[in-house]
Order: structure tokens, then sequence, then C-alpha cells
């Protein structure tokens, strides 16, 4: 059954409306009209089946019929990548890859080694690049919400998000882990990081770019909270790196089967 993404929240018996590029593409690719069924997925992540009412390829009018009250798709934790800019089309694959596998936001840092320094103009562009395939892989994988994505941000501007997002957990009475991996730590690996603790529902994620972290940038993220792990002795792409980590985040929180 097609699937779409609607703004706001409705409810059965509602109308809701598709409109830009969707509305093209059920018209158009699909080539379904008025009296076809399709599965639309609310801003609260809850979804219903609905049927066209009426339909252009500019707009779609339709009915919601019912809810689908099944078993949610959304992981209990909620990870956050924040991930080192990489070279040419990387950061589209990590977007991509790891929205499939249930992370929750991303946000792209400009590090001591990233090559890229694209200018506003093209920053702007980029980003919007990411949140088009985050809604794209979020349809294909059967998520029931959007991964966000975050504007691009120095190193020091993460670090200071990431501090603030654990205070903002801690003052909820939830635990938060900021992990940073790097390749020249050696007597911490993640599985014992994650074990350790008496569960976590939100974790943040370090990702160096090509050519890793400095050390001052590790310096930095360990004076700040971030704990220094391992993923073991193989050096990983950059756009492994963060698959790897998050698919390792999920195993150990029952979301992975």
């Amino acid at each position: 059954m097609p699937r779409f993404f609607i703004s706001g929240n409705v409810q059965p018996g509602e109308v809701a409306a598709i409109t830009g590029k969707d509305a093209r593409h059920i018209t158009r690719i699909l080539r379904m009209g008025p009296g076809d069924t399709l599965d639309v997925v609310d801003s609260s992540g809850k979804e219903y089946s609905a049927r066209i009412r009426t339909g252009s390829v500019h707009r779609i009018t339709l009915d919601v019929v019912s809810e689908d009250s099944g078993m949610s798709r959304e992981p209990a934790v909620f990870i956050t990548i924040l991930q080192g800019l990489p070279k040419g089309d990387k950061m589209d694959k990590v977007v991509r890859r790891n929205t499939e596998i249930g992370v929750s936001r991303f946000a792209p840092v400009i590090t001591e080694r990233s090559i890229p320094r694209p200018d506003e103009a093209a920053l702007a562009k980029r980003v919007n690049r990411w949140r088009r395939i985050a809604e794209e892989a979020s349809k294909q994988s059967g998520r029931q919400r959007v991964p966000d994505v975050l504007d691009i941000v120095s190193f020091e501007d993460a670090i200071q998000f990431a501090a603030e997002e654990k205070m903002r957990c801690l003052d909820r009475g939830r635990e938060c882990l900021i992990l940073f991996p790097w390749e020249l730590e050696t007597s911490r690996g993640i599985r014992d990081i994650l074990r350790e603790g008496s569960g976590f529902s939100e974790v943040i994620c370090f990702i160096g770019p090509e050519g890793g972290f400095s050390h001052d940038e590790a310096e930095n993220a360990a004076g700040n909270g971030a704990r220094l792990c391992s993923l073991g002795p193989r050096i990983l792409r950059t756009e492994t790196c963060a698959l790897v980590l998050s698919s390792i985040i999920l195993y150990e929180a029952g979301e992975m089967g």
C-alpha cells in the first residue's frame, strides 16, 4: 500500500491533503485517483487508511477512513547522529541508511578535518536534500516519523548541543549517553559502555569525517561528558561508522529482533 506523510494531526472522518511532489507522484507515477486508497502518517506518528476524494498534480484531498492500531515501528531509544561533514555524497548515504534502521535525528558538523567548506547557499541546498532523503527513506522503511535533519553546525556548537541535551534528559529523569568513537581509544569498547548503564532512552553519537577526529576534539568531547569508545580494531569508513554504531545501540536496546 502506498504510504505518505502529512502535516498536522488528523482523525478518522476528517479530510486531509497532500501537496507538492507527493501529489504529482500519486497522480502521475502511481496513476491513482478518486476512490483509490493509501496509507498516511500524521505529525504525531499515527498511521491511517485514507481514500482519495479529489486529485490533481498539485493537490490531493483525502477522506481519513480508519486508524491503524498496529505496533509502533519507532524505536524506544532516540538516537542522534552528529556526523563530521564528509566529502561527496557520503552524507546522503549516512542519512538514508541510518533512517532505515531507526535513527531519529541528524546534524552535519564542520570539524577540524572536514574537507568540504561550502558557502551558505550551498549548505542550505545540501541540508534540504538530506531532509528529502530522510523523508524518502522513512516512507520506504515504514517509519512513523521522519527524522530531523538539523542545519550544519561547528564542532564547538555540536559539543554544546550534546551537553545541553544531556541536561534536558536528566531534568526529565531519563538517561542520555554521549558516545564518541575514536580510533585511538583502546581501553573501552562500545559494548562495555552500553551494558554498564541501567538503561538509556537517548544516545548522541559523534562520528568523525575522513581522517577522524583530532586529539583536541577528543579531549574537548571527553571534558564535556562524552564517552570515548572503540568500535573494534578495524578502521571504518565515515559513512559506515554511524550505521555500525546505531545498529549496535539498537541491538542492545532490543530493537533489532
